[in-house]
Formats: C-alpha cells, sequence, structure tokens
C-alpha cells in the first residue's frame, strides 16, 4: 500500500467497481472547515489520505474507481485526481447531501455493472488489497469485509480522545465466516448466543477488540436487494447485520425477500481441488474445506497487529501520521527543506518540502508539511504540522494538530490542542485541551498549560 502500483490498466471489462467515500466529517473538526481541506486530502504523512487509498485498490488490480463526495468538496477533489499520478480510470461524482453507504450504492446502483468494492477515503491498512479480494474470488460470498485490531495509540490528537465503541464479533475459525455481530453495552459483563449457532460454529472466536474497517466487497445481486430495500440506509448498521443473522436464520431469507435475489444470482462452479488462489492470507483468512451448501455467505478478514485504522476522528488521524510516518519509505527530510545548525529531526518524523528550520529545533514522533517557518529553539513531539504554517522562536507543542496557513507566536505553548487554518496563537500563549479556530477569540478559550 506505501509503494507505487505495478499493475497497468487495459480494456477488458472491470472485475470490480470501486466505490471511495469522501463525505463529511463532523468528528474531525476543525481539519475539515472549509478553511482547511476535504477530508479525504488531510496530509498523513505528507501525502492526502486519499492516495493511500487509490494506491492499494491500485495495486489490488481494482482499476475502475468511482469517487463518490458532496457539493462542497466536488472541485478541489476532482482537482486533486486530475493531478495524482496513478494508473486507474478515477471519476469523481456528486451525490449531494447522501452520507450513508448504502443509500449511495443505490444511487450509483444503475451504473455498476459488476462486483463492487466499498471503501472510506480514511482507510489506512498494510494488507495488500490482492490478499483480502482473493478471499472474495475464492468464496463468492454474498459480501467480505475486514475487520483489524485497534492500535496501540500515541497519544496524541488534539483535545479530545478517540471514541470506539467495538462490537462483539463472532468469527468461525475454519472459514473465516462471520457468523456473529452484536453491538454491547460497555457494563454490559455477558454476551448472550444463541445454541443453535454454537452447535451450528462450535470453532468460532469471539472477540470485542476489532473495529469494522467499513470495506466490503458485494456481489452485484446485493446492489439490487440494496436498491430494491430503501430502508437500508447503512451497510455497516442496516445490511451486515441482517446478512450475517440470515446465514444461520432461513426464515429471515423469506421474510426479508432475500430468497428472491439469491435465486437469481448467476450460478458458478467451484473445484474444491483448486487450490492455486490459496496464498498469501496471513492471518483471519481461513482456507478451509470450501462450504457451498449454503446460500448465503459472509466472510470478513481480520487483520491483527500491523498497520490499520481508519482516520475518522482526530486522535485515529494524528496516531496513523506517526506510524505510517515511521515505516514510510520517502526522505524524511524534503531535500529542499532547509535545516539550521544543531537542529534535530527524529528518525520517526518527516519535514516536507521548502520548509525551515532555524538553530536548535527538535522534532520528534511528528509530522511537517510543506512550506512552514519553523523559528529558533522550537520543539514539536507527537504533533502533525500541515502547510505553510508559522511558528515563532521558543515554541513548544505537544499532541497537536496545526492545519494550514496557522501561526503561532514566540514562546506559546500548547499541549492536546487543535488550531485550526488561518488561526493565530497569541506570543506567550500557554494552551491546554483546547481548540483554536479563526473565528475563536483566543484569550476567552484560555486554559492554563499543565
Amino acid at each position: 500500500m506505501f509503494g507505487s502500483a505495478a499493475q497497468s490498466y487495459d480494456d477488458q471489462a472491470p472485475e470490480f467497481k470501486a466505490i471511495v467515500l469522501t463525505m463529511s466529517d463532523s468528528d474531525m473538526y476543525p481539519l475539515t472547515e472549509p478553511e482547511n481541506m476535504p477530508k479525504a486530502l488531510l496530509p498523513i504523512a505528507n501525502k492526502p489520505m486519499l492516495w493511500y487509498v487509490l494506491q492499494w485498490l491500485e495495486q489490488g488490480g481494482v482499476l475502475d474507481i468511482k469517487i463518490v463526495t458532496t457539493h462542497e468538496w466536488e472541485v478541489e477533489i476532482s482537482n486533486y485526481v486530475d493531478v495524482y499520478k496513478g494508473i486507474a480510470n478515477i471519476t469523481v461524482k456528486e451525490l449531494g447531501d447522501v452520507t450513508e453507504s448504502a443509500d449511495a450504492l443505490r444511487l450509483l446502483a444503475p451504473q455498476i455493472k459488476s462486483d463492487v468494492i466499498v471503501v472510506p477515503c480514511d482507510l489506512i491498512v498494510d494488507v495488500p488489497a490482492a490478499h483480502f479480494l482473493d478471499m472474495f474470488r475464492l468464496r463468492r460470498p454474498a459480501i467480505s469485509t475486514l475487520f483489524y485490531e485497534v492500535m496501540k495509540s500515541e497519544g496524541g490528537g488534539g483535545s479530545s480522545k478517540a471514541r470506539l465503541d467495538l462490537p462483539c464479533v463472532g468469527i468461525d475459525q475454519p472459514s473465516s465466516r462471520l457468523v456473529l455481530v452484536q453491538d454491547i453495552e460497555k457494563k454490559q459483563a455477558v454476551t448472550s448466543l444463541p445454541m443453535s449457532l454454537i452447535r451450528r460454529f462450535p470453532s468460532m472466536v469471539l472477540s470485542n477488540k476489532m473495529c469494522d474497517s467499513h470495506v466490503y466487497v458485494l456481489k452485484r445481486w446485493v446492489l439490487d436487494y440494496i436498491v430494491a430495500n430503501p430502508e437500508i440506509s447503512s451497510i455497516q448498521d442496516d445490511l451486515l447485520p441482517l446478512f450475517v443473522q440470515a446465514q444461520t436464520q432461513p426464515s429471515l431469507l423469506e421474510s426479508n425477500d432475500i430468497s428472491k435475489y439469491l435465486l437469481s444470482r448467476p450460478a458458478r462452479h467451484v473445484d474444491e481441488s483448486d487450490t492455486s488462489a490459496q496464498f498469501g492470507m496471513p492471518d483471519g483468512a481461513g482456507l478451509g474445506e470450501l462450504d457451498n451448501s449454503d446460500p448465503l455467505k459472509v466472510f470478513a478478514y481480520i487483520r491483527r497487529n500491523g498497520i490499520a485504522g481508519r482516520a475518522d476522528q482526530v486522535p485515529l488521524y494524528c496516531d496513523l501520521n506517526c506510524a505510517v510516518a515511521r515505516i514510510a519509505v520517502d526522505t524524511r527530510v524534503d531535500e529542499s527543506a532547509v535545516l539550521a545548525q544543531q537542529t534535530q529531526v527524529g528518525a520517526d518524523s518527516m519535514v516536507g518540502p521548502s520548509s525551515q528550520l532555524g538553530d536548535r529545533c527538535s522534532i520528534k514522533r511528528s509530522v511537517v508539511g510543506a512550506h512552514c517557518i519553523i523559528g529558533k529553539n522550537v520543539k514539536i513531539i507527537n504533533s502533525v504540522i500541515m502547510d505553510h504554517v508559522t511558528i515563532g522562536d521558543g515554541v513548544r507543542l505537544e499532541s497537536c494538530v496545526v492545519c494550514k496557513l496557522a501561526k503561532i507566536g514566540d514562546s506559546a505553548q500548547l499541549k492536546d490542542c487543535e488550531v485550526g487554518a488561518k488561526s493565530f496563537v497569541l506570543k506567550g500563549a500557554k494552551r491546554s485541551g483546547v481548540t483554536i479556530t479563526a473565528h475563536t477569540d483566543d484569550d476567552e478559550d484560555a486554559t492554563e498549560f499543565v
């Protein structure tokens, strides 16, 4: 995912149509304010997060890609696609105020003739797309999805803490079938399971430490089902739980009209002796005997350890910046950047093009964007500094996010703060756990630095 695509686009009918969702996200305030940039273009290790998704798809051979966005961000995302150097056929579609995944697919369904892969714009994952898609190719389920184990936080992320409501997930280990997705209350000590489920899948493993990546591969007939059932708005909240339950409750196939679409799907013979596709699945993708007896199947790829996450909250965005910067193969300090004497940039940090750092600066576990001007004796720890930021002498930033064109006065000390685009932090200001924007009075937002 972090390299260059090695395949080329051809004129054959695509196996998959990729839908990349780039909707607005209030949980990313103030990073996604109009003065800053669309969420899909927020930098992770000095590349737009959308770059990682497009590379992931291209490296998996998915070369027919449609980016879905809002009217507010259509122009900026289209401009980025125009300069993006990739090999896929990429188009951008504005869908107005639509925010839910299934609602978007319903509008796009007439244009989709193949199976479809739905991907959020904020996904960073080191699982090769080909590994994930191979499970779908081999098993041919109605839906495949990807769950990942939550990474350990670096402790950054501004004034808020990440909120993760993790479901109870049940996976049948021999087959990788997703057989349970159940929301649980934090105070709930016991999860009840039907005996029929336990008898059917005695090798089922339960976990409440897995996140849904919101990556879904759907058979084409599933789109027809979504179109016919407008009450299904979200794949995660509506479609996936229904299909998971219907695997083991045949009555749901009839009562929800799923059986009608199962009967209309094209037949496909699977040679169980063919092991040519059984490779490259390191974890969470069981390759036991193929089970063709069930009419409806849902599978899950489980990613443990490694780098996997969604930048859908400010703290998670910061964690992914740290994680990707640590393993990035790009030059850590761009050749056009200027570093003064005794300035140190850690091996886990990056400095973008044309940035200037004064004497005796220290950059640790941080990413500094392009065209930044940083004064003398500045310490930046566990932070993300976007493009065209000006930082005065003697400033200390710890666990902060500073958006583009912001200015921070001399000797300011910020900890656990977000600084919005075009904002100004006063000289000598001490702030902790606050959000500072161009529309707020910095004095009113002031809290003592601890």
